[in-house]
């Protein structure tokens, strides 16, 4: 039975005569609720709330341990974030850590969505990316899954709270207008030929950075048409994955992009990279921005904006969205859907377009209507009013 502290009603979880765990509520009927829920989690799971009594930064070494070997190293590299590092223990890094230290000292059983809550929109705070927040938030899910199976706790308190929107995307997304584009490729192609046509590639195939560097000779295909079949992903520092979305895709090529991939195909065996450096080597970032000069020639873009710039080309020029969305190995035709909202700039102006040609026309088909006054003779004669009158004799 609740029991009454100061202003304050307190529940109490008795586990053999022993008080195991306790909460203070307003309300009797709140402490009362609370007796209740704690007790059927005992009765249902034989969950003992004393072992989680232990700190999140005591279990999450023994956590990442176990992860090892069975999940990629990518995802175990994001799990190491929510420990510090020595670096950030001793004060010489500037980078907060992701888990600070009031929540890596809370026991496991007295975290509660309320601070997964605050931790999130701490992390928002940062202006870190609400994508890097679901990362960060996947692991520390994960970490709490593990210790549910562990018997530590009843409930995994990450599955309570909502994950951060990304609503960043609309602002971000700056793709290339076809003429800029091809002011693009022709300033990288001044400076290498190869990284012309890679860009141009990129930016009419819509083909991720990562895909890029893992596609393979055999990849593309010229029967029964041009097309790239996207199997692989390698984002650097990463091992060769399946693309994005977990399955593979067909992009068809173009017929003018046709001799650009032939170019890089020439002399390679079918199971070597097909988009390679200038020296026939993978390509990495660092070396293709400084070979391009990519900040200023790039106007501003990342590399990731070509992607969205074959989109835009895409639909502009009357692709259907669902078609748009497999070639770009989209799940869902609502992430698809984005780029309708970065189409104004040119498909208003199109529109546009349409409309003063149709004012045009319905301006010259009246000006046809109308009698040339000229072709009556003489100006008729005014009346004596003050020349107001229209020589009527009104």
């Amino acid at each position: 039975m609740p029991v009454r502290r100061g202003d304050k009603w307190e529940g109490r979880l008795k586990i053999a005569g022993k008080v195991v765990r306790t909460r203070r509520f307003t309300t009797k009927r709140g402490a009362a609720e609370w007796e209740r829920r704690q007790r059927s989690t005992f009765d249902e799971h034989g969950y003992d709330p004393s072992a989680g009594k232990v700190s999140v930064e005591s279990l999450l070494p023994v956590w990442l341990e176990q992860r090892e070997g069975r999940v990629s190293e990518t995802t175990l590299d994001t799990d190491r974030y929510l420990l510090p590092t020595e670096g950030q223990l001793s004060g010489r890094s500037s980078r907060e850590p992701v888990l600070p230290l009031w929540f890596r000292k809370l026991h496991v059983v007295k975290v509660n969505g309320t601070a997964v809550a605050k931790w999130q929109d701490d992390l928002g705070k940062r202006d870190l990316a609400p994508t890097t927040v679901s990362r960060y938030r996947n692991s520390l899910s994960s970490f709490f899954s593990w210790c549910v199976s562990e018997g530590y706790l009843a409930h995994n308190p990450v599955a309570s709270t909502k994950p951060p929107k990304d609503r960043r995307a609309r602002e971000d997304m700056r793709p290339l207008p076809a003429p800029e584009f091809d002011q693009v490729v022709s300033d990288i192609t001044e400076l290498s030929p190869v990284y012309g046509d890679l860009v141009l590639v990129l930016g009419r195939t819509g083909l991720r950075w990562g895909e890029a560097r893992a596609t393979q000779v055999r990849d593309f295909a010229e029967v029964p048409m041009p097309m790239l079949h996207v199997i692989r992903n390698q984002p650097e520092g990463s091992a060769e994955k399946a693309p994005k979305s977990g399955k593979g895709r067909n992009v068809p090529v173009p017929d003018y992009l046709v001799p650009v991939i032939r170019r890089f195909a020439a002399g390679k065996a079918s199971t070597d990279l097909l988009f390679t450096s200038p020296r026939g080597a993978q390509l990495h970032r660092t070396s293709f921005v400084r070979a391009t000069n990519w900040e200023a020639s790039g106007r501003g873009r990342t590399r990731h904006d070509l992607r969205h710039t074959a989109a835009c080309e895409w639909l502009i020029q009357g692709v259907p969205l669902t078609t748009v969305q497999h070639w770009l190995g989209h799940g869902s035709i609502a992430i698809t859907a984005r780029y309708l909202h970065h189409l104004g700039d040119y498909a208003d102006r199109a529109a546009l377009d349409v409309l003063n040609r149709a004012a045009n026309k319905a301006s010259a088909e009246r000006k046809k209507k109308l009698p040339d006054i000229g072709s009556f003779g003489a100006e008729p004669r005014r009346s004596r009013d003050n020349g107001r009158g229209l020589g009527l004799g009104l």
